[in-house]
Order: structure tokens, then C-alpha cells, then sequence
């Protein structure tokens, strides 16, 4: 008897402390939710973030609030330029737009400090991409609710839902700091937020940090293991600096630059030779045909001209978010 009474009053503590402490993070349970990643990877909960779609902006030479190191990130695709400060992004994490009718989505994830911009477009379906709510490794994890999908930003594929297992399309694109892009892009377009500029202008989360970021170009594997080849921004002291590297068979122009703090990389797809250019930003390449090649990869004289090179999937990130997501790694030099 006394058992039996022991028990009902354990079981009444246990509704109570349910009643009382309410649980704040939710862990999904994977089969209710299908997800392709191991149980426990995922926190949180289903609360998508506000979406952001086709946004007004202003040109760089008209804002006067965004503080000189902060990051920003920037996709140019023939003459158009279009900016996204991450300290507008984070309200976000994620801003669907397009250039000259080709959507993509600019997302950034605080946690990891990682940038990606995405193809919306994906066989069948355009997306609508926002943050879910969700984190998986701590970083972000994107929702289309008209397929009803989820997508882990630096997995670059699909963790949920009717593309499950399949990765993303990519674009290419360049962090800089807010003062280079104030001396040498003037014009460009800027995504902002100014309800949130006084909240953000002393965010630490958003400040270049020295020594943490790494870039990182994955070289995505059938049947294997992906692997990701590492850059840090001390690999390229000294000016601009171009490194080449065969990936899977393809030549990888890998040019930076640690005082400008920018890394980006390029498929050269050609016999063309390339080299670095000293103290010619936005130019950054040249090639033995006479072309010029700006940071963007495209070229802005010679033969080639109005051309832009393609580029592997590669961005940059905290160097523990990269550890988190990825197991074979080649750190270069």
C-alpha cells in the first residue's frame, strides 16, 4: 500500500513540474519529423523567421550608419552590384532576391558567421527561402513551405521533406568590409534595415574577428565522403595573392587578399594562365590572353570581356562550424 501511494505521488510531481516548467527548446523526435540527420542534431522549433523578398535598397554612397569593419557581403552578376550588410541580414537570415531575373537567396547564419547564396530556383519549384527556426549543428536551417522542404545552409542540401538528401545550387559571391565597399563601390545597391541600425552598430557578432574565419571550397563526392579544402586569411599576406588548385579535376584560381580581408575562388575552365594584380582593386586577375579579371571573376577588358567565371561551392566560416559538418578537410597553404 505504501508502494502503491509512493508511486501516485511521484506520478502528481511529475505533471506538476511539467505544469510549472514550461520546456523552452525542442528537440524534434527524428521519425515524427523525417529528418535525414541524427536524432539530437536538431534544436529548436518551427517558428519561421520574417520573409524578406525582393527589397528596396540604397546606394552605398547614401548610407552613413554601418560601421567601417563591418562584414558585409556582396553578389555581382554582370554590371549590376548588390550588397548585404549582415548586421540587416541576421534580423532575417536569409533575403530572396534577384539580378537581371536570376533569384537567389543571400543567407547568413550569426552562429557560425557563414554566408551562402543560393539558386531559389530547383527543378520543379522556385523557393521562398527562410529560417526556420530550427538549427542543425547550430547553424541554419532554411524552410520553403510550398514544397514543404528543409535545407541546412552550410551542408548545402536538403535535411527534410520533398528534396531530402539533394544539395543546393550555389553562386558566388565576396565578404568585404563595410570601408572597401564605401571606396570602391559607390553605386552598388544596399540592403538595409534602418529600424535595426542602432541595435546592430555595436554587435561584436558582426565585426571582422582576425584568426576565427576560414574559407573553405567543398569538393562534393559521389559515393564518399565530401571533402573541404581550407584557406586561412594569413595564407594570403603581402597584397593579392593567387593560388592554384586541382579540385576533382578542375583548376581552382584561388585569389585573396588578408589586408582587404576577402578570399573568393574561381573554375579557370581554360588553357589560360593567370596572375595575381597589385594595387588595381576591384581588379584582382590577369590572364595571358590579355584579359583583366575583377573580384567578382569577371573580366573588364581583353577578349573575354563581360564574362564571369563559375565557381565550386565555397564560403567562408568559423573554423569549429566547418569541424561540425565536415570530417575530411585539406588544409592548404
Amino acid at each position: 500500500m505504501k508502494k502503491y501511494i509512493l508511486l501516485l505521488i511521484l506520478i502528481a510531481s511529475f505533471f506538476a513540474c511539467s505544469d510549472s516548467d514550461p520546456v523552452t527548446t525542442f528537440i524534434p523526435n527524428q521519425n515524427e519529423f523525417d529528418w535525414i540527420i541524427p536524432n539530437g542534431s536538431v534544436t529548436g522549433s518551427l517558428n519561421p523567421f520574417p520573409l524578406a523578398k525582393d527589397p528596396s535598397m540604397s546606394k552605398v554612397k547614401e548610407i552613413d550608419f554601418i560601421s567601417d569593419n563591418s562584414k558585409v557581403a556582396i553578389v555581382s552578376m554582370g554590371e549590376v552590384i548588390k550588397v548585404y550588410p549582415y548586421q540587416f541580414i541576421s534580423k532575417f537570415e536569409s533575403v530572396n532576391d534577384n539580378i537581371n531575373g536570376i533569384e537567389y537567396s543571400m543567407t547568413y547564419c550569426p552562429n557560425t558567421q557563414s554566408g551562402l547564396v543560393v539558386n531559389r530556383n530547383f527543378k520543379e519549384d522556385n523557393f521562398d527561402l527562410r529560417a526556420s527556426g530550427y538549427l542543425y549543428n547550430e547553424n541554419l536551417v532554411l524552410i520553403d513551405k510550398k514544397s514543404n522542404t528543409y535545407w541546412s545552409q552550410m551542408n548545402v542540401r536538403s535535411i527534410k521533406g520533398k528534396y531530402a538528401n539533394e544539395y543546393f545550387s550555389t553562386y558566388n559571391f565576396i565578404e568585404l568590409p563595410w570601408k572597401t565597399v564605401k571606396e570602391y563601390f559607390p553605386d552598388a545597391l544596399v540592403f538595409t534595415d534602418t529600424s535595426i541600425k542602432n541595435k546592430f552598430n555595436s554587435n561584436k557578432k558582426e565585426i571582422i574577428k582576425k584568426g576565427e574565419l576560414v574559407y573553405g571550397i567543398i569538393d562534393f563526392k559521389i559515393n564518399q565522403k565530401n571533402e573541404v579544402h581550407i584557406y586561412e586569411f594569413n595564407n594570403f599576406r603581402n597584397g593579392t595573392l593567387l593560388k592554384i588548385k586541382n579540385i576533382s579535376n578542375k583548376k581552382i584560381l584561388i585569389v585573396g587578399n588578408e589586408e582587404l580581408h576577402f578570399i573568393t575562388s574561381y573554375i579557370n575552365s581554360t588553357n589560360a594562365t593567370f596572375k595575381a594584380v597589385q594595387n588595381q582593386f576591384p581588379i584582382v586577375m590577369e590572364d595571358d590572353q590579355n584579359n583583366k579579371w575583377n573580384v567578382f571573376g569577371i573580366a573588364v577588358s581583353g577578349p573575354r570581356k563581360g564574362e564571369q567565371l563559375k565557381s565550386k561551392t565555397s564560403f567562408t566560416a568559423l573554423w569549429w562550424a566547418w569541424q561540425s559538418f565536415y570530417k575530411d578537410f585539406k588544409m592548404e597553404e
